[in-house]
């Protein structure tokens, strides 16, 4: 049965806690084939420190499987969903009972619950959250066991929000690793970087290298991103050719040829545009350096052209010029050659900033408690200071549902915690050592009838010592056998700490020997004794149970029971023993009495 409410138990992962989280809606297509209990979705996504957490959580809960463990066939009646703890702070969840009691029968729909976990995380860490729940099987026995389990999920530092960059992770505890990653592109535009990492360091790569932050701090990061434009810088061009020669402006003479130089300017033309750059007269050469024509595609198209102003101007050539990226690039026309400069000029910029926040951790804290050594039955507090979470450990295993800041304990351990600051930086405690003393056995002081002494020995890993009317006696200390000197009541206090100690009941010894409260005096017969059934009489033994101890003269305890006695009497069956000399002890509540007992080879009362 164990083994199966595990497996029911684990199968029902949903967090759950009493908290205001609505609107959970469950999945009806939730199975499991075959028919067992089941979990959809089966694991918790990953929770981003600072941004809104959502997810709803459906339970399968059918009303007869068989357990794979077992083989058992189990009818499951209900389950309620008791406590939870572990909760990362900022999340919260509730299911869609109320009272988050699930009464299970044949109708589908009774089968299926839910669970609704949201909030907006504000620690980061690892988390384990506790569930405790109570599983009600009707088959193949009807029984109800509470249960525990735990279910991981993961806080993970956020990004950044801004249009210029990503960067990840925004924050950290003591120092931290960022990866960015800067987010504008043009497809056609070149575009520059400048970052400012706030750490001393910069860089101009599109995908810089991840930057260190080595202490606690606020560091701002700024990133400069400008989107240029191409544009020709500079024309140079030498005409070869002797097309411009013979107009009025250049005419061609006889015997002497061609007078003068052309009139040289050029058109550029660059997506759908058309520039008409300025004449340089009587020259051969065109040199132009102040150009600034600004290109909207990687191509253009360069016609040099001879001025006239009488006549028709004459085409000097025409060229074509792709390129990627800025530069000097040659062409040629067949009717001269030359070259034109491609540069660049801003044409927008943008300034975006954001923030890393390395946190300081916690200092390590130290455990409080009082005495951290009590008595068996009793219970120690540790208590941590005040921190965003907490979780406690014994023996270095994980306490369920202990994530408060004071812990109670009844065992014997070693005990630490971890706890977080509220930006979900963890610290871990010290350790504190408890231990929980046990008491001895009731101690009872038996009688040597031989020699009238005491006798008492507990063991090892005890201390007691003899003690009259209440007082402690001087050199009694762990005596297991001791000679009373004075009349009065002799009793002894043992302990395995001075703390824990318990006290006998009281014997009382007279210069006639030793007695038990002579007062509860009885009759013991037959005597001498072999086996068989002893009697007892008393006028103080009263109608009920009585507790008969027979010990030999080591303090042996040879026979022990609660007999019934009526009228001041009762009778009890002893087996064979040793001959020899026994006591015989009873009590009644508050009345103890004592008598020797003597067995024999052959007597009245053997068999």
């Amino acid at each position: 049965m164990t083994r199966l409410l595990l497996f029911l138990i684990f199968s029902l992962g949903p967090i759950f806690s009493f908290a205001q989280c609505p609107g959970c809606i469950v999945n009806t297509a939730c199975t499991a084939v075959p028919t067992t209990p089941a979990l959809c979705p089966e694991t918790l996504p990953e929770a981003i420190q600072g941004e809104p957490y959502e997810i709803d959580v459906t339970f399968f809960m059918p009303q007869q499987f068989t357990d794979p463990g077992s083989g058992f066939d189990i009818t499951l009646s209900s389950i309620t969903i008791a406590t939870v703890g572990g909760l990362p702070p900022g999340l919260s969840a509730t299911t869609n009972e109320a009272d988050n009691v699930y009464d299970i029968t044949s109708d589908p729909l009774t089968q299926r619950g839910c669970v609704k976990i949201c909030g907006t995380p504000t620690a980061i860490g690892f988390y384990t959250i506790s569930v405790n729940i109570i599983a009600s099987v009707s088959s193949p026995i009807s029984t109800d066991q509470p249960q525990s389990f735990t279910l991981p999920i993961a806080v993970v530092p956020g990004g950044s929000g801004n249009a210029g960059f990503s960067l990840t992770p925004n924050s950290g505890c003591d120092s931290v690793n960022v990866a960015f990653q800067a987010l504008i592109t043009s497809p056609s535009q070149p575009v520059t970087y400048l970052w400012d990492f706030g750490n001393g360091q910069t860089s101009t790569a599109f995908t810089p290298e991840d930057q260190f932050y080595p202490a606690a701090d606020t560091y701002y990061v700024s990133l400069q991103t400008e989107l240029l434009n191409y544009q020709v810088t500079g024309v140079t061009y030498t005409s070869t050719g002797d097309n411009w020669c013979g107009d009025i402006e250049e005419p061609s003479l006889p015997f002497v040829g061609c007078t003068g130089s052309p009139d040289i300017y050029y058109e550029l033309s660059n997506g759908g545009a058309t520039f008409t750059g300025s004449t340089q007269d009587n020259n051969n050469n065109f040199n132009q350096t102040d150009a600034a024509i600004t290109l909207t595609e990687t191509a253009l198209s360069l016609s040099f052209w001879d001025e006239d102003v009488v006549t028709q101007n004459d085409a000097l050539g025409t060229a074509v010029v792709q390129f990627q990226q800025p530069g000097v690039y040659s062409f040629n026309t067949g009717a001269g050659f030359g070259t034109v400069t491609i540069g660049t000029t801003v044409g927008i910029s943008f300034v975006h900033n954001d923030t890393i926040i390395v946190h300081p951790s916690p200092n390590a804290p130290s455990i409080l408690s009082g005495n951290l050594a009590v008595c068996d039955g009793d219970s120690i507090i540790l208590s941590l200071p005040d921190a965003a979470f907490y979780q406690w450990y014994q023996d270095g295993i994980e306490l369920l549902s202990a994530n408060n800041d004071t812990l109670i304990v009844y065992q014997a351990g070693s005990y630490t915690a971890d706890i977080r600051s509220v930006a979900g930086c963890l610290a871990v405690s010290d350790t504190v050592q408890t231990l929980f003393i046990e008491f001895p056995e009731e101690p009872t002081v038996f009688v040597n009838p031989v020699n009238n002494s005491f006798f008492y020995n507990p063991g090892s890993g005890y201390d007691w010592i003899w003690l009259f009317e209440g007082d402690t006696i001087a050199g009694t200390q762990n005596l297991s056998s001791f000679f009373p000197q004075e009349i009065g009541n002799y009793s002894v206090v043992v302990s395995a700490d001075p703390t824990c100690a318990l006290y006998s009941e009281s014997e009382f010894f007279t210069n006639l020997g030793v007695e038990a409260s002579p007062q509860f005096a009885f009759k013991l017969y037959p005597q001498p004794f072999q086996s068989g059934l002893l009697s007892i009489e008393s006028e103080w033994i009263t109608t009920g149970m009585i507790q008969i101890q027979m010990l030999d003269l080591t303090g042996r305890v040879v026979y022990q029971n609660l007999v019934e006695a009526s009228n001041g009497r009762l009778s009890f069956q002893v087996d064979q023993q040793a001959p020899g000399m026994y006591l015989i002890n009873l009590q009644q509540g508050e009345k103890r009495s004592t008598q020797r007992l003597i067995i024999s080879a052959s007597g009245p009362g053997s068999n």
